[in-house]
């Protein structure tokens, strides 16, 4: 096979064999891999693409393996291609608007988009964890907006509003039980120096911290803070200020205090309530929140940010 390094030109084109492609925007740089948008050489439409030097394409691994325990297509958007020097996975995807770009927007995270996108993920996890995959980054750099939010047409596929592009700091601990260290996922780092974390009994608990502090993100635009009343770990942020505070404080409470229980009951269980307030005045105010998000993540309109 090719080395990686050759079939990125000088012109910022690359080539998979069966088409060229023009890379737009290098969308994140990390350690060992990146991500860059791409697009069809005559067509407008993006695509996520991660680029790594790791000769594993662990990402397709994850996506391999969740397809196979949970008997489903997981990802069937995605594919790998494989070289000297490293891989590529791709991501045949349309919109490459993610939660970080929608946090730069926070005028536009209504009380309805927030409970969507954590019911979602709630839902995701809900999956990773039955799979026995810990993701260990739920990050809003990771998760990409799908239909449900950039095509405010697709209405009542309340399930298609996320999808995970990255699962560098994911963990099968169907066959890496012992390799590990809770301080490697990158929500712990993020996290650090949180009380919390010391009562972490299980690498699972490390993903409802991440959805925990997506949510914390995503209603008071910081990183998530907590203290111990002496029964439970509670929010430092009061709640009640918030259009269904009751919502939100019985989430949190429970996300934060699952302690040793099956993380998969407690997700199912979560997003059971979140699910409980889609009803029709709340699907009017979502429908009409997604609209403006929509124009927002039009390709157009993310090309020229």
């Amino acid at each position: 096979s090719p080395r990686l390094e050759v079939i990125f030109k000088w012109n910022q084109t690359l080539s998979t064999g069966n088409e060229d492609y023009c890379i737009k925007q290098e969308y994140l740089i990390c350690e060992d891999y990146k991500l860059f948008w791409v697009a069809p050489r005559n067509s407008a439409e993006l695509t996520i693409i991660k680029v790594s030097s790791q000769p594993v394409p662990w990402d397709f691994y994850i996506n391999l393996k969740l397809k196979e325990r949970l008997n489903e297509a997981f990802d069937h958007l995605c594919s790998c291609y494989q070289y000297q020097d490293g891989c590529i996975v791709w991501h045949q995807y349309i919109n490459c608007f993610t939660l970080q770009d929608l946090l730069q927007h926070s005028e536009y995270i209504t009380h309805e988009i927030a409970v969507l996108i954590i019911y979602n993920l709630l839902t995701i996890v809900e999956k990773l964890h039955k799979a026995e995959i810990v993701h260990g980054d739920l990050s809003p750099r990771s998760l990409i907006l799908r239909n449900r939010i950039h095509d405010p047409y697709d209405c009542n596929e309340n399930n298609q509003a996320l999808k995970i592009v990255d699962f560098s700091y994911s963990v099968d601990l169907r066959v890496q039980l012992d390799v590990f260290t809770l301080s490697g996922f990158r929500t712990v780092q993020i996290l650090e120096g949180q009380k919390i974390l010391a009562n972490c009994s299980s690498p699972y608990q490390v993903d409802l911290f991440g959805i925990a502090d997506l949510a914390h993100l995503l209603l008071f635009k910081e990183h998530l803070q907590v203290f111990w009343d002496g029964s439970f770990w509670k929010l430092s942020q009061n709640i009640s200020e918030l259009k269904d505070g009751e919502l939100w404080n019985k989430f949190f409470v429970r996300i934060l205090n699952a302690n040793d229980e099956a993380t998969v009951s407690v997700l199912r269980e979560l997003a059971a309530e979140m699910n409980g307030v889609f009803d029709t005045t709340f699907q009017s105010h979502l429908n009409k929140a997604l609209w403006k998000v929509g124009k927002l993540t039009s390709p157009g309109a993310l090309l020229f940010q």
